[in-house]
Parts: structure tokens; sequence; C-alpha cells
């Protein structure tokens, strides 16, 4: 081919496979379009930085809300049932210094999550779901996806007392027209 003739060497290579994406309609060699692939690497590079920054600079939200629990120091478990659009019960209480397991099961028809967070947390989770909805995205260790039909675990150490926030921050499930949202709160008793 007269592509392959002209453009020869490493740097050649990258502009062969942009001249092949072009004829091929945009595709790449795993069919995935450039546009797709560069929004997946965008909201890669997003979600990293802002679990980064949420590291770096949220430490007292984090420590406010709890830590991810040790599986050999469980106080007790607590069953929770995801429908669409809400979670059964929505309301908890705990005690400070607990380490609780959730078993989540999602009796609805769509996927859902429970996210333990700050109110502002979930708000910036679900602003960037909202905006690459698509994107499949790695559990967290405070947020756990469950398709319908299945269940799932999520694993809490509650250091503090106060109020904790959890939600769904899947597009369409935490905010809603007609319902209240798929949101709950944990209330966190002292010692």
């Amino acid at each position: 081919m007269v592509v392959n003739k002209v453009l020869s060497g490493s740097s050649a290579s990258v502009t062969r496979e942009r001249i092949r994406r072009k004829i091929k309609g945009g595709k790449s060699e795993g069919g995935e379009s450039e546009e797709n692939r560069m929004k997946r690497i965008f909201f890669v590079s997003a979600l990293t930085l802002s679990l980064i920054s949420t590291a770096v600079f949220a430490d007292e939200d984090a420590e406010s809300i709890g830590a991810p629990g040790d599986p050999g120091q469980i106080s007790r478990t607590i069953e929770i049932t995801m429908v669409d659009n809400r979670y059964k019960p929505s309301e908890i209480k705990v005690k400070q210094g607990e380490t609780i397991k959730f078993m989540l099961k999602n009796a609805g028809k769509k996927k859902h999550e429970m996210l333990i967070a700050t109110p502002e947390e979930i708000d910036k989770h679900g602003k960037m779901m909202k905006k690459f909805p698509d994107t499949e995205h790695p559990d967290e260790p405070n947020k756990v996806s469950v398709e319908p039909g299945k269940t799932g675990e999520l694993t809490w150490h509650f250091t503090k007392a106060g109020m904790v926030d959890f939600a769904c921050p899947l597009p369409g499930h935490f905010k809603g027209m007609n319902f209240p949202g798929m949101k709950g709160t944990i209330e966190v008793e002292a010692k």
C-alpha cells in the first residue's frame, strides 16, 4: 500500500494508525471510536485526579465519615435492599467505633450503587457520572456497584459520631422529579 511505503519508522506508525482510522470512519483497530476512547481517557483521568485530591485535601471529610472496615473486625451486618430509586431501609443507626458489613441486594431492574460520603462528595461523584454515564469505573472503598438480581457488600468502620450520608450517584437515581431520590442517612451514635 502507498501509505506504508511513504510512511516508515516509529513516528510513522502513529500516522498510519490515524489514516486507518479515517478510512474506517474513526474507529481504532479494536473497534472503539476515537471520540469514545478520548472520553474514556478523560473520565479515568478526571476520576483519578478527583480521588487523589479527595485523599490529599479532604482528610477531615474522610475521617468524618469513617474508614474502610477490616473484614475480621465486623461488629454486625445490616441488610439493605436496593429497589429502583430507593433503599430499604434508608435510615440506619450505628454506634461510634462499630465496623458494619452492609449486605446489599439489588431487587430492582437497574444497576445501583451505594456510596458512603459527605453530601459534597456525593454531589461531585454524581456530576461526574452524569457527564460520563457509560464509562465503567472501579469500586472504591466507600462505594459498591450491584447489578440487578445480584448482591454486594461494603464494610465500613464508623469513627466519629454524627450523620453520614449514602446515595446512588448514577444518573437519575439520586435526584428525581417525582421521587425523593436514592439516598439515605446513617446516624452514628456516640459511645
